[in-house]
């Protein structure tokens, strides 16, 4: 007996295969819409960033001035090392004070002394009114400020003494009471050095009694005023807050 299938059978067998098979699935995917900010959205962003960027300015402000009257005391604590030095070298003397009135050197007034820079105490320059190199970094191009009783160069030549206004309050230096004083040996700072502090063109440090008068002393950030360091007659040095 032949058991072989039929070709009829064959062919419907194929054919059931072929109706029951599975359709193939779509390779390309459905697109998805991607996240993104609209105009509203991003312009409220930047608004809140500009806000907090407007709290931080002067915060960042004040801590950059902090940090600069910082340096301030310490370049007038080399200061007056340089002329506690200068002085024990020269029996006690300190260096003379110069005035310029010449238009080009005119703003260099009480500027730091040459002889500090020329016998190595401080750093030297070429420079015209700048040769002892420490610039004040409030009032740029310019030294800090230097002041003595005694002998005063007025453009380079030799004129009467240089008078320095003391308060009659050597505890605090607060007050307008005091008096002007041009004899080293009697009065009672020997020498005074300052910076012109963060507002350099201010009443307060523009003050005719400054710098010694405590009302003209920078006290905080935002003040204005001068920042100062002095020796009194027995050479210990103060300096304002």
């Amino acid at each position: 007996m032949n058991d072989r299938p039929t070709r009829g059978r064959r062919t419907s067998r194929f054919a059931h295969s072929l109706g029951t098979a599975r359709p193939a699935r779509s390779a390309v995917k459905p697109r998805v819409a991607s996240p993104a900010f609209t105009l509203v959205e991003l312009l409220v962003v930047i608004g809140i960033l500009g806000i907090l960027a407007s709290l931080s300015f002067p915060a960042l402000a004040r801590a950059r001035e902090k940090a600069k009257v910082i340096k301030v005391h310490a370049e007038l604590y080399g200061i007056g090392l340089a002329l506690q030095m200068y002085s024990d070298d020269h029996a006690g003397r300190v260096p003379p004070v110069r005035v310029n009135c010449n238009s080009d050197l005119a703003t260099h007034w009480c500027p730091l002394p040459i002889e500090l820079a020329d016998q190595r105490y401080l750093p030297r320059s070429s420079q015209a009114g700048r040769e002892a190199n420490l610039e004040d970094p409030f009032a740029r191009g310019h030294t800090y400020k230097y002041a003595a009783p005694g002998p005063q160069l007025l453009n380079g030549d030799p004129v009467s003494n240089f008078e320095l206004w003391v308060p009659g309050n050597l505890t605090t230096f607060a007050g307008s009471e005091g008096e002007y004083h041009r004899d080293p040996l009697t009065s009672p700072v020997r020498w005074v050095v300052w910076g012109l502090g963060p507002r350099p063109d201010s009443p307060k440090s523009r003050s005719s009694r400054a710098p010694l008068s405590a009302d003209s002393w920078y006290r905080r950030a935002g003040d204005s005023g001068v920042i100062v360091r002095f020796a009194d007659r027995d050479g210990l040095q103060r300096k304002s807050p």
